[in-house]
């Protein structure tokens, strides 16, 4: 899914456009290696990704996506250009 986001924004190179990909998961991220290299990849595009957490599902991993607290890396050590990763845990805002 980040893959096909990357190549549609990579159509608007040079204008000025902004896209953002709103995610709605009831789980944990099965290949965290290849969505944090997408993400890293994704950062140097003029977009954002927000993921929303549904459900009782533990999340706990989502949030090293979420640039908060310093910034995300792919496996390879390659740091993003800028935060575009916006983690919410759907049930924690209702409350």
């Amino acid at each position: 899914m980040l893959r096909e986001f990357e190549n549609y924004c990579k159509q608007f190179t040079g204008q000025t456009v902004y896209q953002i990909l709103l995610l709605l998961t009831d789980g944990q991220i099965c290949d965290m290696s290849e969505t944090k290299a997408a993400l890293v990849d994704l950062s140097a595009l003029p977009c954002s990704v927000i993921i929303v957490g549904v459900g009782n599902a533990d999340f706990s991993s989502m949030n090293e996506l979420d640039g908060d607290d310093g910034k995300l890396k792919d496996n390879k050590g390659r740091p993003c250009v800028r935060d575009i990763v916006q983690f919410v845990e759907f049930k924690k805002t209702m409350a």
